[in-house]
């Protein structure tokens, strides 16, 4: 039997603390960010415009991912993140999917996000641009600014 994967919204304390701490030790720790640092830009951010998922297999959360809302037209996947132990086997890409289809409820036509160039096999993957470069990851490593379109603008 497969196990089942549940992709949601954090919902208690527990669950924010442990989608931190996997967001720290892949995303900051090693840039030798400091513990506390990944939950810095949440505080300009936690609002009704700001969603958080988690990826949960066995009752542990393996992956997330936030999506923000920049405007009606617009949506950013924001610090896309899966444990080690579980890389290269789908889960970022159901996560990313999930993302998508939750943007889709929103009447969000598109999404971006900034990617190193490890992972952007896997938005190519997944119908995702090159649109310019990103911002510096810790003002040193360089990223990709990536788009897709997600539902067809008609224009009249």
């Amino acid at each position: 039997m497969k196990d089942i994967i549940i992709i949601k919204q954090p919902c208690c304390k527990e669950e924010f603390d442990e989608m931190y701490n996997l967001r720290w030790s892949l995303l900051y720790h090693p840039w030798n960010q400091p513990k506390g640092s990944e939950k810095e830009c949440d505080k300009f951010f936690f609002n009704e415009r700001v969603f958080q998922f988690i990826t949960i297999l066995k009752e542990k959360i393996i992956g997330t991912a936030q999506f923000h809302i920049n405007n009606e037209y617009e949506g950013q996947i924001e610090y896309l993140a899966v444990h080690d132990d579980y890389q290269c086997q789908g889960i970022g890409k159901k996560l990313i999917e999930h993302i998508e289809w939750f943007a889709k409820g929103l009447g969000i036509p598109y999404i971006s996000l900034n990617v190193i160039k490890k992972s952007k096999h896997l938005f190519e993957k997944l119908d995702y641009h090159i649109i310019g470069e990103g911002p510096l990851l810790f003002n040193e490593k360089k990223q990709y600014k990536m788009g897709k379109n997600i539902i067809p603008i008609l224009i009249c």
